[in-house]
């Protein structure tokens, strides 16, 4: 028969390797290994709150206190951002549609159709490879003005728009996987516009391309936009990085963006990133023969000072 003793030291050893993991997982500025671990956050929280009271019953408390202060931090920066509200724009909106088209996407014109019948002024594209400007040439002869950037083979990111643009903004910056143009909003304000493409945290460099995404992205004046996959959740380190350099925010609520993300692993990936004040609200577009679902946003922007 097992000892309370040993069993003890199996569950304690198990609520280690979880708390370690856990910690692991709020690195991910400084530790590529850590972004990976970001993606796990709320199940590890919700795993270590349920051994909590097996180690306090086992007389293993200070593992449990600690498992229960790493799990309510772990579900107190993640959860929220499910259930966010969001606020109408007061006024007139921006509407920006941000889409992962897939490299090798289908349903293409039924794709054209949505983004059209939206009425966005705004479109941040990924993976806007041959094959789809091939495939969808409607969607680039709607919008009059655009800059299309190649940052890996089949993976182009892009930004279409209706609203004028400054002349000889446009940009490409494939060691940030960032391209950007900045345009003229209603308000007569100038607004940076700015497509992200992350790679795939640890192994891949995500940490580097965010580092210098950040960078740039605070040098840029003005107020700013950006619509990407990230291939990261928002709480991750890649995303914290540009948010804070930028001084942005993902317009909520959080929701999976990814065909094989689900409610055991939701994937809030693609994201929207505001100006902090900004109001507005964003719904989940099918995924018309991408792996990825579109994003449609409606931003009011914070007053002019």
């Amino acid at each position: 028969m097992i000892s309370t003793k040993t069993i003890r030291r199996l569950v304690s050893g198990i609520a280690l390797v979880l708390v370690l993991l856990l910690a692991l997982g709020f690195a991910g500025k400084t530790l590529a290994i850590g972004n990976a671990l970001a993606l796990l956050r709320p199940q590890l929280g919700v795993l270590l709150l349920t051994l909590s009271p097996v180690l306090f019953a086992l007389n293993a408390r200070a593992i449990g206190a600690a498992s229960i202060l790493l799990a309510i931090i772990a579900s107190a920066t993640t959860w929220p951002g499910f259930l966010t509200t969001t606020r109408a724009c007061p006024g007139d909106c921006l509407t920006l549609y941000q889409k992962n088209l897939l490299s090798n996407g289908t349903a293409r014109a039924e794709l054209v159709r949505d983004v059209l019948a939206s009425g966005a002024e705004i479109v941040t594209l990924q993976e806007a490879s041959d094959h789809n400007r091939r495939e969808m040439p409607g969607l680039f002869a709607h919008y009059p003005f655009g800059v299309i950037c190649n940052i890996r083979p089949r993976q182009d990111v892009g930004v279409l728009t209706s609203l004028p643009v400054i002349e000889g903004s446009e940009f490409c910056q494939p060691d940030a996987a960032l391209a950007g143009i900045q345009v003229i909003v209603p308000d007569g304000r100038p607004v940076w516009i700015l497509s992200i493409h992350l790679d795939w945290p640890y192994p891949r460099d995500q940490l580097g391309q965010s580092r210098r995404a950040a960078a740039l992205i605070e040098g840029l004046d003005g107020l700013k936009l950006i619509g990407g996959d990230f291939n990261m959740v928002p709480w991750g380190g890649s995303v914290a990085r540009i948010e804070a350099g930028a001084q942005l925010r993902p317009l909520g609520p959080f929701m999976n963006t990814h065909q094989v993300g689900n409610w055991l692993l939701p994937l809030p990936i693609d994201l929207v990133l505001v100006p902090q004040g900004s109001v507005g609200s964003i719904e989940r577009r099918p995924q018309l023969g991408s792996d990825h679902f579109g994003l449609l946003a409606r931003i009011g922007l914070p007053k002019a000072n």
